[in-house]
């Protein structure tokens, strides 16, 4: 059996969820980058992973029905009480999986518009793979990293170790959320939270992927790289002409 066929004749739902109100950011979700809408992007990758079932914009606002319509997904109306800033994802997601069938869901964040459909499969392959209820998205940080004034992946009794030989520090980006739906709902109704459920694993989404828009100067970012990303994926590396020889010859000068 190959990778991707232990994803066929399961049903897996995506979920894009988005409020329409916005602490940091006005609107977050519905602000253009390069003309269209930030969540757009979550909806136009979710629409080419062929694996998935059903692709669904949750939110509070009926503004969104009208988005996910105009860009051929199915909406789905979130109650008034789980609508507030306060609201935990714990309680939309019971809520939902409780009314929709499915044996996997995949909550695709949809302030991460640099996803890939390749990098969302690999996900759920890595997630049915390893027979997880909870897998995580992460960023891997491989710096010396310190929390409450400690070193937490390198110790400071010594010489400074370089940074490509500590262990990296992985930090949650939530780009793509996948759980086993009736594992959430079981520990939801016996322990009223689910966010962190049974056997958890993680998967690891860098570079581009891993933008997380939720600041003004992350929407300044995400339109210049827009704008320029083909011209980025096909620039070539140049180097200062002192560099020539070594180049030309060859030689070896990583170490």
């Amino acid at each position: 059996m190959t990778k991707k066929e232990l994803l066929k004749g399961k049903k897996i739902i995506a979920l894009i969820p988005a409020r329409l109100g916005s602490k940091r950011v006005k609107a977050k979700n519905l602000r253009l980058i390069k003309g269209k809408p930030l969540i757009y992007y979550a909806i136009e990758t979710c629409k080419k992973v062929e694996y998935f079932d059903k692709v669904y914009v949750n939110s509070d606002s009926s503004l969104f029905g009208e988005v996910a319509q105009r860009y051929g997904v199915d909406f789905y109306k979130r109650p008034e009480e789980f609508a507030t800033s306060q609201s935990m994802i714990d309680e939309y997601l019971f809520e939902f999986l409780s009314n929709i069938e499915c044996d996997i869901l995949a909550v695709i964040n949809p302030t991460s518009p640099f996803l890939k459909p390749s990098e969302i499969v690999d996900a759920l392959i890595n997630f049915v793979e390893n027979d997880y209820d909870t897998q995580l998205a992460c960023t891997d940080f491989k710096t010396h990293c310190f929390l409450n004034n400690k070193a937490i992946n390198f110790s400071t009794d010594g010489k400074h170790p370089r940074s490509q030989d500590l262990t990296p520090v992985k930090g949650l980006n939530f780009a793509v959320t996948i759980w086993k739906r009736d594992s959430f709902i079981e520990q939801f109704k016996k322990l009223g939270h689910a966010v962190y459920t049974g056997k958890i694993g993680l998967f690891s989404f860098n570079g581009l992927s891993a933008i997380d828009i939720d600041w003004d100067e992350d929407f300044q970012l995400a339109e210049i790289i827009m704008e320029n990303k083909e011209r980025f994926e096909t620039i070539k590396p140049e180097w200062d002409p002192v560099l020539n020889e070594l180049l030309e010859n060859n030689i070896d000068f990583q170490n």
